[in-house]
């Protein structure tokens, strides 16, 4: 009997609990149907503990465990603001003597190349060759050997201005022989700086304008280290053979010299100028290195500038010969018999004679046919006695 008398208390409690939660169920809703008439929605059945404890406090029992409680939905992420489409121009078709520019390299010198092309691209007398090597270098001069490569390239490209850009690759042992020598060894040094200058010298004797571009910075500091570590053996050796060093190294980094990856781009928009990999460039960040390039010859030989074009046509006749001694010489006419005489085809200080033909021109007369050029009464070079008409008499003796 004493059991009894303990249990029903707690009895009570549980039937009076369950009576509170039947009474709180709210109402089904009602629909609507299509009669018109107000149908009730059948009410829910609801497990002992649900109505006793609340519909919050039950979990669904799986696998002899109760179920974890469903997860939080993600926090919204407010939208990001996206970069302004990137503009690519249409490139003019390009004339037949447009002046051309000639970029060799590596990948960097790719990204140049085809940024070039759109800084130039309404110029039709400005024409850009792509002639890079994405995977090559002065270091491995067994996949691609620069240094034989370019005397073949300019012989037969005759370019006006060439743009060079390497070192991005040259991370790595130089192979001499059997042997492997690290970088930063002096043997390395000595022998990187011979390619380098064989390559300098090679444009010096072509004789036109050259532009080295600088090695970038990347996201590994170590790497960072390294492209600064080459860019001084650059400039040196192109300052040494009369080039133009095109240092871009502050275009991609911050104030404080780190880099960036994502900033102003050539019209001053924020955006992604670096791959993901921290080497490679994005459209914007090849447009921006070929600016620094193209403002550079803009500002050295007039070209594209808008002004006076202070740059003449390469000679089509000149070739780039290695002699016996292992020097490397231009060999070809000085004075091009096929270029237009200068100052609107007259002579300068000549009589109002234009030349209408090659063999008039005054380079083949004195040249070919050996010729003297026509005296012009009263020029220095008029020695007849007396002085023909319009010189200058000479005055008597004794005055």
């Amino acid at each position: 009997m004493s059991r009894w008398r303990l249990a029903w208390p707690f009895a009570a409690v549980v039937a009076l609990a369950v009576a509170g939660a039947a009474l709180a169920q709210p109402v089904p809703p009602a629909d609507v149907g299509s009669s018109g008439r107000v149908q009730q929605q059948p009410p829910q059945r609801r497990g002992f503990f649900e109505m006793l404890f609340g519909p919050s406090l039950i979990r669904p029992f799986q696998g002899g465990i109760f179920a974890p409680p469903p997860a939080p939905p993600p926090p919204v992420q407010p939208p990001q603001p996206s970069e302004p489409p990137l503009s690519i121009a249409n490139i003019v078709p390009k004339d037949a003597d447009a002046k051309k520019i000639m970029v060799i390299g590596d990948f960097e010198a790719d990204g140049i190349a085809w940024g070039l092309d759109q800084n130039f691209a309404s110029e039709p007398k400005v024409a850009i060759l792509d002639e890079a090597n994405n995977n090559s270098g002065l270091v491995r001069d067994d996949f691609y050997d620069w240094n034989a490569e370019l005397p073949k390239l300019l012989n037969s490209e005759k370019p006006d201005i060439v743009v060079v850009a390497l070192g991005a690759n040259d991370r790595q042992q130089l192979k001499l022989g059997n042997a492997r020598v690290p970088p930063h060894t002096d043997t390395w040094e000595q022998t990187y700086n011979q390619r380098i200058k064989g390559l300098t010298d090679t444009l010096k004797v072509y004789g036109r304008p050259f532009f080295w571009v600088g090695a970038p910075p990347m996201r590994l500091s170590a790497a960072g280290r390294d492209m600064s570590y080459l860019n001084a053996f650059f400039n040196s050796a192109v300052s040494e053979a009369g080039g133009y060093f095109v240092d871009i190294w502050n275009g991609f980094t911050a104030d404080d010299g780190s880099y960036i990856s994502s900033g102003p781009d050539v019209d001053g928009q924020l955006r992604a100028l670096r791959s993901g990999d921290g080497i490679n460039f994005t459209r914007a960040g090849r447009l921006k290195l070929a600016f620094y390039v193209a403002r550079e010859i803009k500002r050295q030989t007039g070209l594209g500038a808008g002004t006076v074009d202070l740059l003449t046509s390469a000679n089509q006749q000149n070739q780039i010969e290695i002699g016996p001694d292992g020097k490397k010489r231009l060999v070809g006419p000085i004075i091009s018999l096929t270029d237009p005489v200068p100052i609107g085809g007259q002579l300068a200080g000549a009589a109002q004679t234009t030349v209408t033909k090659e063999s008039d021109m005054p380079g083949y007369v004195m040249i070919v046919k050996g010729e003297a050029l026509p005296t012009v009464a009263g020029r220095a070079d008029d020695f007849t006695w007396p002085a023909a008409a319009g010189g200058t008499t000479p005055a008597p003796a004794g005055n």
